[in-house]
């Protein structure tokens, strides 16, 4: 029976592991954190929950609800119309913008509407050297110069023509023309997009999806850092000097951090890790008393002055905070292995009050601050030639990369546990 070890306990490494033993091969898992789930967990701190980040559940596969049932959580989730908003000008009009500028000031929906009428002449649907120009091709300059180019630069700490448009697929809406004009005058109310609903569990935050697979991975080991993998002799080194043979490693982790974990990884292939962007989130969790200031799940944030790209609040779709209090869950993204400023959580609370989601810097029972590096790949012209050589360097060795980090990609919950099962097969053909 071959042996099969997994590089990391987050949802992908879980998923793997979990479809191998469904198969009769036990995987030995290594995580480095005491508990399971990467940066899909919860934390508690008192009465209050934090999920690293906004986690929630889009499904689209049928067979994704399938799962759901076999782990045990077919009741677990609870379903939600996203109420999403972006918050700008002074005002909050609803996600996506391009169908929703009836809120925002005359000046900046008459540069969206005309910019997008301009596009739609032109009619430009040539390929797009990066994504400025795609954006400019799809959407025109207004939706550019107020949203789309001012949130990804803050989002990928890129300015957008470094970025490709490799990644935005599903992700960004593509309203027709009469989608845009209606929505300028407030007549659009179809949902659009795939994450116009979700899935979040009725209780506990979204480590119980985590925790659900790993109760189905019998060879799970926590706080086991891995400190060398050796490609040539196929054995992972753990902290502590214990060595584990493998015949087929999925790896899970990012794929710099893998880069450099490989001690005899070829040169080129080191050069190709040194050649990605990634960034890192900084997550500044609040407890806060009062009930929430707004109703939406979150908001976009795409003025600079702002130092986050996104504000949630969590306690509008989950139970994570007592009766009578709400969180508030601020993502601010920074490049990857670089510090965070040192007066950030100050910015951050001014820049909540000023958007008036913190009335009270007092009511501010917790703080619970936590850092995902990285959190997301930057989509450069460098990127798809990196990740293909260092696929094939350790493809070569019987190494699986699995999932967004160790794939370096853009990719959901949903995605994770798919990129695990096929990882499963592979490993155990």
């Amino acid at each position: 029976m071959s042996r099969v070890v997994v590089l990391g306990a987050g949802l992908t490494g879980l998923s793997a592991a979990w479809h191998a033993a469904r198969d009769g091969v036990v995987a030995t898992v290594l995580e480095r954190d005491d508990e399971a789930g990467g940066a899909c967990r919860t934390l508690s701190r008192e009465a209050y929950r934090f999920d690293l980040t906004g986690h929630l559940l889009h499904l689209a596969r049928d067979e994704s609800r399938a799962l759901l049932r076999r782990l045990g959580l077919g009741g677990a989730f609870r379903r939600h119309r996203r109420r999403a908003g972006i918050a700008l000008a002074g005002t909050v009009t609803p996600y996506p913008i391009q169908i929703h500028t009836h809120r925002l000031p005359p000046e900046i929906r008459r540069d969206c509407v005309l910019g997008f009428v301009e596009a739609w002449a032109r009619g430009d649907e040539s390929e797009a050297a990066s994504f400025a120009d795609w954006v400019r091709q799809r959407f025109g300059e207004g939706f550019a110069r107020h949203f789309f180019f001012p949130y990804n630069a803050k989002l990928f700490c890129a300015a957008p023509d470094e970025l490709t448009a490799d990644w935005v697929g599903r992700y960004v809406p593509r309203p027709g023309l009469a989608d845009v004009v209606d929505g300028a005058f407030g007549l659009y109310r179809a949902p659009v997009g795939y994450n116009a609903t979700f899935l979040y569990p009725r209780a506990g935050g979204i480590r119980m999806l985590p925790d659900a697979l790993a109760a189905g991975v019998p060879g799970l080991r926590l706080g086991t850092a891995v400190t060398a993998v050796s490609l040539a002799g196929r054995e992972v080194e753990l902290e502590g000097g214990e060595r584990l043979p493998f015949d087929v490693l999925v790896a899970t982790a990012p794929l710099t951090h893998l880069a450099a974990l490989a001690v005899d990884l070829p040169a080129s292939a080191r050069d190709a890790a040194a050649r990605l962007r990634g960034v890192a989130v900084v997550n500044i969790n609040l407890g806060v008393r009062g009930p929430a200031p707004r109703r939406e799940h979150w908001l976009y944030v795409p003025e600079p002055r702002f130092p986050f790209y996104r504000v949630g609040l969590p306690s509008n779709h989950g139970a994570m905070a007592p009766p009578g209090c709400h969180t508030l869950s601020v993502e601010v993204s920074v490049p990857a292995g670089r510090p965070a400023p040192a007066d950030l959580l100050a910015r951050c609370l001014t820049g909540l009050e000023e958007l008036d989601l913190l009335a009270d810097r007092g009511a501010v029972e917790v703080v619970a601050e936590a850092r995902i590096d990285p959190a997301y790949a930057v989509f450069d012209a460098a990127r798809p030639g990196a990740v293909a050589a260092l696929r094939d360097a350790f493809g070569a060795a019987g190494v699986v990369l699995a999932g967004r980090w160790a794939e370096w990609k853009y990719s959901t919950m949903e995605d994770a546990l798919w990129d695990g099962a096929g990882a499963a097969r592979q490993a155990t053909p």
